[in-house]
């Protein structure tokens, strides 16, 4: 039987696409992105300064509580300070994110953000994220755990059991250790991409909030 995400086409390098983070509830974030690639091996996403998306009117410190209601609003941001390249592999509950400081192109490491596997819809894809972070250090030689608090706070407000985020945890290490170990020419690959002359930003479209 065919799904409806099967039916979508793959796209091509140098398409716009929009990447939602969801929570029960509706689109949490709708941020504008490139396609670097779109294949049966790896989803890359180019994410570039001054793109303007959507995303949760509150602050840091509030977002988890927000997500937990089931009800929020949403404004206008600027995508500032960084370019961003989301690469995920194809099933696996992560993506790993090369981050360069903009406008200068300085590789300042990687992270790994661990999140559903990507649904693809006919506007791009969709995600949930589960707040837990692993950093890796520019060098390949180090990477830590970042956000544990919060994912504790995430258990508590009920929007993961403990069986589930300490399968997130073992899922985030795993990646975290392999992108230092077997990943690290992988990762290296990706540092050194660029975007080719000519792209332009993409755009938010109408129809972001629709599921």
């Amino acid at each position: 039987m065919t799904t409806p995400e099967t039916t979508v086409p793959r796209w091509s390098s140098g398409d716009h696409v929009l990447f939602r983070q969801l929570w029960p509830g509706g689109v949490w974030a709708a941020i504008p992105a490139t396609i670097v690639e779109d294949s049966s091996d790896l989803v890359s996403l180019y994410i570039a300064p001054g793109t303007t998306f959507a995303g949760p009117d509150c602050s840091r410190d509030e977002h988890l509580h927000v997500a937990a209601s089931r009800a929020w609003e949403t404004k206008l941001y600027e995508w500032t300070g960084q370019h961003h390249l989301w690469s995920s592999l194809p099933g696996e509950a992560a993506s790993i994110w090369t981050i360069w400081s903009a406008p200068d192109w300085t590789h300042v490491g990687w992270k790994v953000n661990p999140e559903l596997p990507l649904k693809r819809t006919p506007l791009g894809f969709d995600t949930t994220d589960h707040v837990l972070d692993a950093v890796i250090s520019a060098d390949l030689t180090s990477w830590q755990l970042k956000d544990e608090d919060e994912l504790a706070v995430a258990i508590e407000l009920g929007l993961f059991s403990a069986a589930e985020a300490e399968q997130i945890r073992r899922e985030t290490k795993r990646i975290a250790t392999e992108c230092v170990s077997s990943r690290r020419r992988l990762l290296q690959t990706w540092a050194a991409w660029r975007p080719p002359a000519g792209w332009n930003l993409p755009t938010l479209p109408q129809d972001w909030e629709v599921l």
